[in-house]
């Protein structure tokens, strides 16, 4: 998948990750890891608190990404495969220029990226051990490809953890930096301010009067004050995440697994409850718009059963699945995209948003062998009543792309 809680994370640090993973769903690597496992378990445990994903007839069953032809889209993709190496596909042509500009490592992924205004910001790390230095070099990559190196940023000895949570709609970041020792420190990036010592935590919203950190393995949250790091409130103990989506607006859900959804007024803290609208229940992610009132909610399975597969194939296999959801802020009503539920390689397929509001759907593959090599992009605007698509070349997958208009 794409970057499923919007945070980078370099170092080690076990108490954090473990708590991380409490509370958050898990990167793709992780999915794929204890899929199966818990999808076994969370379906027998699911029983009395929601009816299981119902078993779909011919007519309704998954697929891969398929829809009308897409014509011309003017768009091209950076893309990045478990911030590996970065490359640009022009999607109409077909044609893929590697960002050897860019001197990513290939082993740790060291590549993030991120929409800014006029293309793609590309954050580049080099650390050559855990408690070695690091240095984040900063790209722009243009709408027409051309990369730019806007700063160079070192962090002497460094040893720890970095989270980021990127603000909807602009170039800036929330960076809390957790070292191995010493404290804490939360710091806006690009900004001229110096970095404040707050309460070692976890990321969570933004809200008009501070930043949540979520600090204990109770899920305790404290609001801290991003310009001194003093604490101005508390909140209450909670297995739910809420995680900004921009224009004031957040949207609070289970940390893992199926729940109610709320969508969450941050200024004048109203709540809105929204039903749980797919048969996919293992989990989801947010895919705010910047510049517009939709966000994009994408749920997962990476063990889904009862579909029919291809012939030669157990009705008995399982495969991941993708469903994806459109919220309206301002109405605050749900609407399917049309095309899904689809089957893909999670770990290797993204969905996006381009700077005039489209969306973009990256999907690879799916759970079977002979398949695995098909890369296909959709490319659908709210209102349509079809999806679009066209063939990608596969490269090693899509887990992180922006795409590029121009």
């Amino acid at each position: 998948m794409s970057a499923w809680s919007g945070l980078v994370r370099w170092g080690v640090i076990d108490a954090a990750r473990t708590r991380q993973r409490r509370h958050r769903l898990g990167g793709a690597a992780a999915i794929f890891a204890c899929a199966l496992a818990v999808a076994i378990v969370a379906f027998d445990a699911s029983r009395g608190a929601h009816p299981p994903a119902p078993t779909l007839r011919l007519s309704s069953s998954p697929t891969w990404l398929t829809g009308p032809p897409l014509g011309r889209t003017h768009l091209r993709l950076v893309a990045s495969e478990n911030g590996g190496p970065a490359s640009i596909v022009d999607v109409d042509t077909g044609r893929v220029r590697p960002l050897p500009q860019l001197d990513v490592p290939r082993y740790p992924p060291a590549l993030s990226l991120t929409p800014t205004r006029g293309g793609a910001l590309a954050v580049v790390s080099h650390q050559a051990c855990a408690h070695c230095a690091l240095t984040n070099d900063d790209f722009l990559i243009g709408a027409s490809g051309a990369v730019r190196l806007l700063g160079v940023r070192h962090f002497a000895a460094f040893a720890g953890t970095i989270e980021r949570s990127w603000l909807p709609g602009t170039a800036a970041e929330w960076v809390l930096t957790w070292p191995h020792r010493g404290p804490c420190t939360l710091r806006l990036v690009p900004s001229s301010r110096s970095a404040v010592k707050v309460p070692c935590g976890d990321l969570g919203a933004e809200y008009a009067d501070g930043i949540a950190l979520w600090t204990d393995h109770d899920q305790v949250g404290i609001v801290v004050d991003p310009r001194t790091g003093a604490v101005r409130r508390h909140l209450a103990a909670t297995n739910l995440r809420d995680d900004p989506v921009g224009h004031g607006f957040a949207v609070e859900g289970p940390s893992t697994g199926s729940g109610r959804l709320t969508l969450l007024n941050l200024i004048s803290g109203k709540r809105r409850v929204l039903r749980w609208p797919s048969r996919l229940y293992f989990g989801y992610q947010l895919i705010p718009d910047p510049v517009g009132r939709f966000v994009a909610i994408e749920f997962v399975d990476p063990a889904y059963p009862g579909y029919s597969v291809p012939v030669g194939v157990s009705s008995r296999t399982v495969g991941q699945a993708a469903d994806l959801w459109l919220l309206d802020e301002r109405a605050g009503t749900l609407n399917h995209v049309p095309g899904f539920p689809i089957l893909e390689l999670l770990k290797q397929s993204g969905v996006a948003w381009t700077a005039d509001g489209r969306l973009a759907v990256v999907a690879r593959g799916g759970a079977f062998a002979q398949s695995a090599t098909r890369t296909a992009i959709g490319v659908w605007r709210p209102g349509q009543r079809t999806l679009r698509v066209r063939a990608l070349p596969p490269l090693n997958g899509y887990t992180q792309f922006v795409p590029l208009v121009g």
